[in-house]
């Protein structure tokens, strides 16, 4: 999320900021961040196509990744809409640093846009992992209501960054003066800290989670193969393996990106007292994590999504290989226990 610096209560800016807001890095980051997000327009309106065209995931997996999807092209726009306003006034007052500044009333409606869909990201992910969870361990019941359990999911998606704004901002007092629309109102400061140092944990905790659940399902798949003797149960177990990885990716990318660069803020503001202003903000500026997760999750999905089917064409034509002289039903099986029982005699 954005950064905990309190907005000033005066219009003009101190000379450090102005000089900081009006300086060629300030400029250069602008324009980086600029061409990130409309490249991740393209990326996202790419994922979009491949979901709709490609059945690779399932129902309810597929419909949170058209959310996550979705929901990072409306923080992108935020985030351009944000920077071309603060761009716009470096540009203009370029001179008078009595204007270069946003009041915080003027920034209430894009400033809750920005922090909800980042948060919403946050809760994308856990959603993700919990359907990954469900996918595996409550198959049955889950396939049968992919679209229900997904729709819940977006419910508390929406719900849960809504009740934590409402915490957060219940009190605020939109008074002073902000060089950016996504900083925090001066009364909020310090919930927003707790917010933001909270959800790094928890990110870390999801991401660290997901990467166990794809070693278990890559130890069950392994499994599988030496215990089953049913094409479907291996097929499944092997999808399961794919779409796990595919999620693992895709949640692991988002905590780098995310728990990565809001670590930047908390740590310049421990050590603020001893750290330039001109690099507090410049450093602020470039870590807008999300900016940069919502470049590389579209790429992330498509990337996958091709692989998943590359690799799922090679598992049919193997199997068919492997039953292509006898009969499925009967002789597959057969051949497979005798196999089976030459390797582990004891286990027959």
């Amino acid at each position: 999320m954005a950064s905990t610096v309190p907005p000033v209560d005066s219009p003009c800016a101190p000379p450090e900021l102005h000089e900081s807001f009006t300086s060629p890095i300030m400029f250069f980051c602008h324009s980086f961040m600029s061409v990130i997000i409309f490249a991740s327009f393209y990326l996202s309106y790419r994922a979009l196509q491949t979901l709709k065209k490609q059945n690779v995931f399932g129902m309810s997996t597929k419909i949170l990744l058209q959310s996550c999807i979705i929901n990072g092209v409306v923080h992108q726009a935020t985030t351009a809409f944000i920077r071309f306003r603060a761009l716009y006034r470096a540009i203009r007052y370029f001179h008078d640093p009595c204007s270069i500044q946003f009041s915080s009333a003027s920034c209430v409606i894009e400033g809750l846009l920005y922090y909800h869909t980042n948060l919403f990201c946050s809760v994308v992910c856990l959603s993700l992992f919990l359907d990954r969870l469900a996918s595996t361990y409550i198959h049955k019941f889950y396939k049968s209501v992919p679209k229900k359990a997904a729709y819940t999911f977006i419910v508390i998606q929406i719900l849960i960054p809504a009740l934590i704004l409402y915490w957060v901002f219940y009190d605020a007092i939109y008074i002073g003066y902000v060089p950016l629309c996504n900083y925090p109102p001066k009364n909020s400061n310090e919930k927003f800290y707790i917010v933001n140092a909270t959800r790094i944990c928890i990110f870390w905790i999801i991401a660290a989670a997901s990467i166990v659940h794809f070693y278990q399902s890559f130890k069950h798949e392994k499994r599988i193969i030496h215990e089953k003797y049913d094409t479907n149960a291996r097929y499944n177990a092997f999808e399961n393996l794919l779409c796990s990885r595919a999620v693992c990716w895709i949640i692991c990318i988002q905590a780098v990106c995310l728990a990565g660069t809001s670590a930047i803020p908390s740590i310049f503001n421990i050590y603020r007292g001893s750290i330039p202003t001109a690099w507090f903000h410049g450093a602020i500026a470039f870590a807008t994590g999300l900016t940069y997760a919502n470049f590389f999750v579209p790429i992330v999905i498509t990337f996958e999504t091709n692989r998943i089917i590359r690799l799922r064409r090679s598992k049919i034509q193997s199997l068919r290989r492997q039953t292509n002289d006898f009969d499925y039903h009967h002789d597959f099986k057969t051949l497979l226990e005798s196999s089976y029982k030459k390797i582990h005699p004891k286990t027959s």
